[in-house]
């Protein structure tokens, strides 16, 4: 019973753990020094479409608290960063699969004009009205 207790709080350790809670959006810096502090109506955009980003450059930054080890992070960059040269994203639906992936600047307003053409969102949508 007190494994189990313990068990509940427990940080993710991995983008697994989020499927069918959030969508997600990896974001791999590569040396430009972009500022990625977001506004409070882009933080309420996200939190509306229960978006959770990972910014992962030097160290991991989010809007989730997360206990990812550093080798997990370095094998979510082989596994999903375009290139070396230049900064990349993708973004994954609630299914876990990648929805959009880009090279270059995050673009917020494509990314949540994407998500909401999505058949889940579309619900997510109509429930609330």
């Amino acid at each position: 019973m007190m494994i189990l207790s313990l068990g509940i709080h427990e940080k993710p350790k991995q983008l697994e753990d989020f499927r069918w809670k959030n969508r997600l959006v990896l974001i791999f810096q590569n040396g430009s020094e972009t500022n990625h502090v977001y506004s409070d109506s882009l933080m309420m955009e996200m939190k509306e479409r229960k978006v959770l980003y990972f910014l992962i450059d030097k160290e991991l930054k989010s809007n989730a608290e997360v206990n990812f080890s550093n080798t997990y992070l370095k094998d979510l960059k082989s596994r999903y960063q375009i290139g070396e040269e230049s900064s990349s994203w993708i973004l994954m639906g609630l299914d876990g699969g990648i929805k959009m992936r880009g090279e270059g600047d995050l673009n917020w307003n494509l990314i949540f004009k994407t998500i909401d053409s999505m058949p889940m969102r579309q619900s997510e949508i109509k429930s609330t009205k």
